[in-house]
């Protein structure tokens, strides 16, 4: 490693190494498709496979911080040491004095990694919105509710999500659909984070498809549905430009599993990652928004 990039913070030269790594994983998931397309064997197929699910571990490993040693110069062994706590060490960052973008990470590599979710509402027009969403959590099961943060989007755009349930306040119905831990779930994410016309519903984009029920919207290609009604939408102190959605659950439906073994969830392991719940990553799927 050069001497001018050992005067780089960890931080940056761990976000430096993972988007470069990232940015592979995207190049061979689209040069693996230009191969099937154009049907070239099973021999290249499986190497590029390969290369992009190594590549794509090595990445999740270098944003977990597993291979600081190696970034710092700290240790010329093989196998990186084993991570210990705090340790002897102890550094303390003061949130106020980092950029957003700084204190987003810092923030999420300590609470995260979450799930994902795509999350139904509709317009005042009736056409059906769904929407990646990873602030959903627990508030209460005494009575059952929920919580969403719902913001502007990087580009300072209102959210679809936001203008639906505040357009229909209080009694709106949404429903939260937990997703499986596989390539196909994480470009429905991508598909649905991307702006639409108003007349254009993201559930003609995905993969799954709609299942009308009594409870409410489906989606089939969902490992776990919960329909919800929000109760209150409030305003976050401090200025802070998100709103907090309250929600009481109403129903929840799981898909029928013939095995006991759990499925894996899709999980957001980084800002611009996302892969799956159960062992090591194994893959990864860099977010291009």
């Amino acid at each position: 490693m050069t001497r001018g990039s050992l005067s780089l913070k960890i931080e940056d030269r761990r976000e430096f190494i993972s988007s470069f790594l990232e940015r592979c994983v995207k190049y061979a998931e689209m040069s693996l498709e230009r191969k099937i397309e154009r049907g070239e064997g099973e021999v290249e197929i499986k190497r590029w496979e390969a290369y992009r699910d190594f590549t794509a571990y090595s990445a999740s490993e270098v944003t977990s911080g597993a291979l600081d040693e190696w970034l710092d110069g700290s240790s010329d062994n093989v196998l990186p040491s084993a991570p210990e706590p705090l340790g002897s060490e102890i550094l303390s960052t003061d949130i106020g004095k980092l950029s957003h973008v700084e204190r987003r990470g810092l923030i999420a590599r300590v609470l995260g990694p979450r799930p994902v979710f795509l999350v139904g509402t509709r317009n005042s027009s009736g056409v059906r919105n769904l929407a990646p969403m990873s602030s959903v959590s627990i508030l209460s099961n005494t009575p059952p509710l929920v919580s969403m943060s719902l913001s502007s989007d990087k580009g300072g755009r209102i959210r679809d999500t936001f203008l639906n349930i505040e357009n229909g306040g209080v009694g709106s119905k949404v429903s939260i659909h937990a997703l499986l831990g596989d390539r196909r779930s994480a470009m429905d994410v991508e598909i649905s984070a991307q702006p639409h016309p108003d007349d254009v519903s993201e559930w003609d984009l995905v993969s799954g498809r709609l299942v009308e029920c009594e409870s409410g919207d489906l989606l089939s290609t969902a490992i776990a549905t919960i329909h919800a009604e929000v109760v209150e939408i409030r305003s976050l102190p401090r200025n802070c430009k998100a709103s907090l959605i309250i929600m009481e659950v109403l129903t929840v439906t799981l898909a029928s599993e013939d095995d006991e073994e759990r499925r894996p969830r899709l999980i957001q392991i980084s800002d611009g990652a996302l892969s799956n719940d159960i062992g090591p990553a194994g893959w990864l799927h860099a977010l291009d928004w």
